[in-house]
């Protein structure tokens, strides 16, 4: 890491703030990594993984179950089925060109953003 660790830390503190707005890491934290800390695809695909794993998440998750916005179930089903698909997928992406798995990245972001734009 070239960067100090003050600034890293404002980074993550920047992204905490999307995540507690807009509840999302990845597709805010990728970018951060790659542009704001010079990371490849694949590194800041393995870092970001690496934050998801640490209890961060748990601090905004908080308010959204005070709330009674955490569907308990669901997420469980969900993260069982995240756990296998992610961990063969993310076997497989290693053997890719990473100008293939950017640009993977950046079509989903993209269909992302615009059904979201277009939703109403």
């Amino acid at each position: 890491m070239n960067a100090s660790p003050w600034v890293a830390v404002l980074a993550g503190a920047a992204v905490g703030v999307c995540v507690g707005l807009i509840g999302t890491s990845g597709a805010i934290m990728i970018p951060v990594l790659i542009f704001g800390f010079g990371l490849s695809q694949l590194r800041a695909q393995g870092t970001a993984l690496f934050i998801a794993m640490l209890p961060v998440w748990v601090f905004p998750m908080v308010p959204y179950a005070r709330a009674g916005n955490v569907d308990w179930r669901l997420g469980l089903l969900l993260g069982a089925g995240l756990a296998v698909g992610s961990y063969f997928s993310a076997q497989w992406v290693q053997h890719l060109p990473v100008g293939v798995v950017r640009k993977m990245f950046a079509v989903v972001l993209a269909a992302v953003a615009v059904r979201l734009f277009v939703q109403r």
